[in-house]
């Protein structure tokens, strides 16, 4: 699997850690649905930053068990509930444990709400992993 990051002259350069553009060929590609920070007994931490640690967490047990890992993710929806300016630095704290380089293509944006009235966090995710062939 070839991996490219696009970075063209005459735009902007990223606010943050993440990647203009990202070409994948030669790979099978993974959608993620929304992960939030749920524990597998079906509790949440009333925190943000618990739920944006946990959903972290999950996106990287379910890119595991679908054969992929964090460097593998080109592309991620961030959603919050909370003001973005409050929660923005765990965020990005969080987020650069997952992704360090080579960062996938992102958009965040802060919603109204979610599904579960508790929820403060959701991440959605597009992982391109080398084919399996055989």
């Amino acid at each position: 699997m070839h991996r490219q990051v696009i970075s063209p002259r005459g735009v902007y350069p990223p606010t943050a850690d993440f990647s203009q553009a990202i070409r994948v060929s030669g790979g099978d590609l993974v959608f993620v649905s929304g992960i939030i920070g749920m524990r597998p007994d079906g509790t949440m931490p009333s925190g943000a930053r618990e739920q944006v640690e946990l959903a972290f967490e999950n996106l990287a047990k379910v890119l595991d068990a679908a054969g992929a890992t964090p460097f593998d993710v080109v592309k991620v929806n961030v959603f919050v509930r909370d003001d973005f300016r409050l929660v923005r630095d765990d965020v990005r704290e969080i987020r650069a444990r997952y992704f360090t380089h080579d960062f996938p293509v992102s958009t965040l944006v802060q919603v109204a709400g979610f599904a579960g009235p508790d929820y403060r966090f959701e991440i959605e995710a597009i992982a391109a992993v080398p084919s399996r062939s055989g």
